[in-house]
């Protein structure tokens, strides 16, 4: 996503040693945020748990992350126009180190609640700035590529942070200083590279909602993305647990599921660019029906689990990255911009609904809620884009 509101991006300098260090900046920057909610989902949610919590109190707990995101995204804008990219990237990583810190000191619900509110708050202001460098930075000539690349760093970060449990397990201080620990290493390479960052001062505000409009689908396919990934994070934990398996194993469960993310995105953009974006969004929206509703017939197999988590997860993130690539292809200028901006307020729903939903459904229907909940999105997400591409591609 770009800057929120729809802000006009000035040109970098176009050398090769500007482009090389904007990349390397939002690939950090990315990698950090996905790192610190790919952490923090899972683990809340071990410790919640083990305080006697209810799926649907976990599940409302993990929503506060993404109500923090959207309420602070629109923002943004202003902030970084007056104080710069790199130093709202440098802030947010530091504050965002600290909030992981205090969540290791208490597990009041109502504090947590307040914490995770505040931790999508500033998570948020480094992914608007590092997607701002890759729309900046992007060839229209590899998009799909480039569009690939940046979802495979965001996927590494969230498939981190599960797979680090699985290392230093739940409980104690331990995971929540590693989590802290990597915002804090991450300044040091924003500070590195603040040479290749864009200026914003020259910014000009366009409205968003328009977008709504214009590509329902691509918004549909976003938030579909960001309700499986909050229900994955939060309530895969709680789904495995009651399916007898251990704990350390579902964060190594969890973290494949991801890290099929990680792998396969640039396949995926490979894919789209020989035949087509809103096909291959289709394909990933039909496999991940498929992959949810196989999840309670292999969840007692490793052997069956882990491959099926993996081409899930894969396909999970295609639509994500599906949705930026086409995003690109049909938008430009100030339609671009209102885009990326439309887009964070979809991924923060998403992200809300996901988790409080899939909570009560496992509550009041038992553990196969997780999979009819998640089934239910991936299949409205196929049929709508499939019938707007029918009828006015959009």
């Amino acid at each position: 996503m770009r800057i929120g509101n729809g802000e006009a991006m000035p040109a970098l300098d176009p050398s090769k040693h500007s482009a090389f260090g904007g990349i390397l900046g939002a690939i950090a920057c990315t990698t950090i945020f996905a790192l610190t909610i790919g952490l923090t989902y899972p683990l809340l949610s071990f410790v919640l748990e083990r305080a006697g919590y209810s799926e649907t109190a976990i599940g409302i707990n993990a929503a506060m992350t993404p109500i923090g995101i959207v309420v602070a995204s629109p923002f943004y804008p202003k902030v970084i126009r007056r104080f710069g990219a790199w130093q709202v990237a440098a802030t947010c990583l530091a504050a965002s180190g600290t909030l992981v810190l205090a969540m290791s000191l208490t597990e009041i619900y109502a504090l947590l609640l307040v914490l995770r509110f505040l931790l999508g708050i500033v998570d948020v202001g480094v992914y608007i700035v590092s997607e701002a460098w890759i729309n900046q930075l992007a060839d229209p000539k590899t998009r799909g590529r480039t569009v690939g690349l940046y979802a495979t760093a965001l996927a590494a970060g969230f498939g981190l942070g599960p797979l680090l449990l699985s290392v230093t397990g739940s409980e104690g201080f331990l995971p929540f200083a590693i989590g802290a620990g990597a915002c804090y290493l991450a300044i040091f390479a924003v500070l590195a590279i603040r040479h290749a960052t864009p200026g914003f001062s020259d910014m000009k505000e366009t409205s968003s909602w328009s977008f709504i409009r214009l590509a329902p689908a691509l918004l549909v396919a976003i938030i579909a993305y960001a309700f499986w990934e909050a229900s994955m994070l939060s309530l895969f934990p709680v789904y495995g647990l009651e399916s007898g398996l251990e704990a350390r194993f579902i964060s190594i469960a969890l973290s494949v599921s991801i890290l099929g993310n990680t792998f396969l995105q640039i396949p995926l953009g490979w894919v789209a660019d020989l035949t087509s974006r809103r096909g291959t969004m289709i394909f990933c929206a039909c496999m991940g029906v498929l992959g949810v509703m196989a999840l309670p017939h292999v969840v007692h197999s490793p052997a069956l689990l882990l491959p099926t988590l993996f081409i899930w997860g894969a396909v999970a993130g295609g639509l994500y990255t599906m949705a930026m690539t086409e995003l690109g292809d049909r938008f430009k200028g100030a339609d671009l911009v209102a885009g990326n901006a439309a887009f964070a307020i979809a991924f923060g729903f998403g992200g809300i609904v996901g988790g409080p939903l899939t909570g009560v459904a496992m509550e009041f229907v038992g553990r196969d809620g997780f999979s009819w909940v998640l089934a239910s999105a991936f299949a409205f997400t196929a049929i709508f884009a499939f019938w707007r591409r029918k009828t006015s591609n959009g």
